[in-house]
């Protein structure tokens, strides 16, 4: 019996700190049991963290087992090993932390306002599709490829605000930019040489940048510092969440030097005035409005922002 229960004390640490992964949407943990990388096979909202890392593909688009593409991705940072991401998603952020074997990322109809790159020092793909009419122009202003020296393909559709693409350090022997529906900028392209890329030299001859993969897009110039107007300033240095909401919304300021917040206009979905905010930024009660999509117009001394809010 003293042997037991020493045996027992003994591997007790070892099932205990058994880690788990959260993942709270059905759809995300059901796609994991189908494939066989939920080794327990059951939808219970979490995954053992060393199956998540046994994963290198998720691919909502064409093999989720219920045909469905979209999903909350909550969680899916642990899959530390992951290589292609294809997905439907309506989220307004997706942090990619953690993901540094990241190569191929597809996403459909995504609504964000930022694409931060930065973790993704393998990446070689982007595409930011846009396949369903009812879904407005991202506000995306930059996209910034210069921790990822292996870039190689960038498709993008309605990127109407686009200012700026780095490839700085770039190390691909050919680069392919398609920028379909293209921007409504001078879209500044940020390399090492920029000499040598507007003269289409070594090693930018074998880059193509077009609008449909075969027609040259033209809206676009080389420099070896792109920099960005104050409403891009703006747009980057305020946040509101949660969104969706149910009660509250907040305004996160990330740089109050240079800046100020002089308040917040809420409109509905057609663009009629509904109310304004003037103070307590920080926790605006949105208790009392309809459910549905609403526009918050943030506006500062230097320029507005506007983000779509749901309200649930």
């Amino acid at each position: 019996m003293k042997k037991l229960i020493l045996m027992l004390l003994t591997l007790a640490p070892f099932v205990t700190k058994a880690q788990v992964t959260l993942i709270p949407d059905q759809n995300f943990e059901n796609y994991l049991v189908h494939w066989g990388y939920d080794s327990d096979g059951l939808i219970n909202g979490q995954i053992l963290t060393n199956d998540a890392l046994t994963v290198t593909e998720l691919d909502f688009i064409n093999k989720s087992p219920n045909n469905i593409s979209w999903v909350d991705l909550d969680g899916f940072n642990d899959f530390a090993n992951l290589e292609i991401l294809k997905v439907g998603n309506g989220a307004t952020n997706i942090s990619f932390a953690n993901l540094i074997n990241l190569k191929n990322i597809y996403l459909d109809n995504p609504i964000l306002s930022s694409f931060d790159a930065t973790p993704l020092t393998s990446l070689e793909e982007l595409e930011l599709d846009n396949t369903t009419l009812d879904v407005p122009a991202r506000e995306i202003r930059e996209l910034d490829f210069s921790n990822s020296p292996k870039f190689n393909y960038l498709f993008v559709r309605e990127l109407r605000n686009l200012e700026r693409i780095s490839l700085r350090n770039n190390q691909a022997s050919a680069v392919s930019i398609i920028l379909y529906a293209g921007s409504d900028y001078n879209i500044c392209i940020e390399v090492d040489d920029p000499l040598d890329a507007t003269n289409n030299l070594p090693p930018y001859d074998n880059w193509s940048i077009t609008w449909d993969g075969v027609h040259d897009y033209t809206n676009f110039y080389f420099s070896d510092v792109c920099t960005l107007n104050i409403e891009k300033f703006v747009n980057e240095n305020f946040k509101i969440y949660p969104n969706p909401a149910i009660e509250y919304v907040s305004i996160e300021q990330k740089e109050t030097e240079g800046v100020t917040l002089q308040s917040v206009q809420i409109l509905d979905s057609s663009g009629k005035w509904i109310k304004s905010i003037r103070e307590n930024f920080n926790q605006i009660d949105v208790s009392n409005l309809s459910k549905g999509m609403y526009l918050f117009v943030i506006q500062t001394d230097k320029g507005n922002k506007t983000e779509k809010i749901v309200i649930k």
